[in-house]
């Protein structure tokens, strides 16, 4: 007697849990990127949906480079023979600004994602279909470090969420229901299932696509480089004690940011936030108040440590009457009164 390999079992597992909080006769989207990943979400899917989900996927053709279409097209082709609904769509990506040609890519993929995620609830008469991401562990630890090389505190270094919302889109449903999984473990369950999968070369540390220095793109370099580096130096449990690092920095991140939404509600009046009662949280709250408040007003993707650590002065501070530009935004203290306004030019 055979038995199913254990990657394959785990797969199998990981996407019945995820689709559980599905109601009977509910919808998911898979995003299916052709890669080894995505593609090992999509005959596991069907099996863990059992008829009792509708299993929607879409290809996202980013035509950042010639084959693109043709890949699009052949994934597109593949998805008809196995899931309910396969949709092939492409996205215009803006060629320079933003976060570079890899991150303007993602934030137009998971536009389009969440536009298909909130049609296919209108078609249901519910709010948007949970999108499945093919994240891996491999990802997760990949993250964590490139946080970490950026300096960033515990939300950095927490990494990506299992379940929550899509990047960006917080009306839309989301599940990474492989985040625990290696990379190594779905190229197995592709095999075991004779699943093919396109390699990108994006990918690559010499692929077509640079950081804004001219440099290979962050996360290549981590991957090629940095992560086989680790794994020499300190073994083969990098990757497992990344993604244990970031399981507790976003226990920990979620515990503070319960108690600073508190501290936020007790020292915010009408007139503005109480300093003198917000010096006295511990940092690690105040930063995070401070942080939220700045961020609902200006430009939260701009608005980095030392803007937060200038407002924490501000706070901290004996002198009224101050005040300090942000990205976005313009704080005030007066009367020992703290205001932030939007800019009136950005």
């Amino acid at each position: 007697m055979s038995f199913p390999a254990p990657a394959l079992t785990a797969a199998r597992h990981a996407m019945s849990e995820a689709l559980a909080p599905i109601p009977d006769g509910g919808s998911v989207l898979l995003a299916v990127s052709g890669g080894s990943d995505s593609m090992a979400l999509t005959k596991v899917a069907m099996w863990a949906s059992a008829g009792r989900v509708e299993v929607l996927a879409a290809t996202v053709d980013h035509g950042l480079r010639p084959e693109s279409g043709r890949e699009a097209l052949a994934v597109e082709r593949y998805l008809r023979g196995v899931v309910d609904t396969p949709i092939a769509t492409r996205v215009e990506v803006a060629a320079a600004g933003g976060d570079g040609p890899e991150g303007n890519a993602r934030a137009a993929r998971y536009a389009r994602l969440a536009e298909i995620a909130r049609a296919g609830g209108e078609l249901k008469g519910c709010g948007p279909l949970t999108v499945v991401l093919g994240h891996t562990a491999d990802d997760q630890a990949e993250t964590v470090l490139m946080g970490l090389g950026r300096g960033s505190g515990t939300r950095s270094i927490a990494g990506m969420a299992r379940r929550g919302h899509l990047p960006g889109h917080p009306d839309v449903p989301m599940v990474r229901p492989y985040l625990h999984l290696r990379r190594g473990e779905l190229r197995t369950v592709c095999r075991v299932l004779d699943l093919p999968w396109l390699e990108d070369p994006s990918n690559d540390v010499d692929g077509p696509w640079r950081s804004a220095d001219g440099g290979p793109l962050r996360r290549s370099q981590i991957r090629h480089k940095a992560m086989p580096a680790l794994e020499e130096v300190l073994g083969h449990g990098v990757v497992d004690s990344l993604c244990r690092t970031a399981h507790m920095a976003r226990e920990d991140d979620a515990a503070l940011s319960k108690i600073a939404e508190r501290v936020r509600a007790d020292v915010t009046g009408p007139e503005g936030i109480d300093v003198r009662a917000l010096a006295r949280a511990p940092r690690a709250v105040r930063t995070r108040v401070l942080r939220e408040a700045a961020g609902g007003v200006g430009r939260p993707g701009d608005i980095v440590y030392w803007h937060i650590d200038a407002l924490d002065r501000l706070v901290c501070g004996a002198d009224n009457n101050r005040e300090l530009d942000l990205p976005g935004a313009h704080a005030c203290r007066r009367a020992n009164l703290l205001t932030i306004t939007r800019a009136e030019k950005s």
